[in-house]
């Protein structure tokens, strides 16, 4: 395989589409996968503060809404038909179940990304996570760790 040049880059795409079945709904629809560029923005714009308090002090931590970021997903990734806003994409989401679903996992397959890990690693990061069945259970847990609490102490307002 030959060596590309920046410009032979900076012509490139690799995203695809493809025509998914929803038999749920009769017909179909023509998904694409997400460029690199907006699945990182889709994750931080569905990005959530979270404030708890522990031991008498707030802490901050992350979270990522996933009603929001499939939201995003569906709005820029289904291309036809093509849905107009986040509210159109919010409607179709309360209107249906495993044709949504169908058109999500589609995106997310072409688009390289695994579903699975990425709720695994969210769990780990935000308060009610799974930390506590992730971690060996023969390592003592710092104070804060694995019970809700944000992993890094953050004062409120800081």
């Amino acid at each position: 395989m030959a060596l590309l040049t920046r410009e032979a880059l900076l012509r490139a795409s690799d995203l695809e589409d493809k025509e998914i079945e929803l038999p749920t709904l009769g017909g179909s629809v023509r998904v694409r996968s997400l460029p690199a560029a907006y699945s990182n923005e889709a994750h931080s714009e569905a990005m959530e503060q979270v404030t708890t308090e522990h031991k008498g002090r707030a802490q901050v931590s992350l979270r990522v809404n996933s009603v929001k970021l499939e939201a995003l997903k569906v709005l820029h990734g289904l291309v036809e038909p093509k849905l107009n806003s986040i509210a159109d994409a919010n409607t179709f989401a309360q209107q249906c179940g495993r044709a949504w679903q169908t058109i999500v996992k589609a995106i997310d397959d072409l688009s390289g990304l695994d579903a699975e890990k990425v709720e695994r690693t969210e769990a780990m990061f935000h308060p009610g996570g799974s930390v506590e069945a992730q971690r060996d259970p023969a390592v003592p847990v710092p104070d804060g760790g694995g019970n809700g609490g944000s992993a890094v102490p953050v004062r409120a307002g800081a």
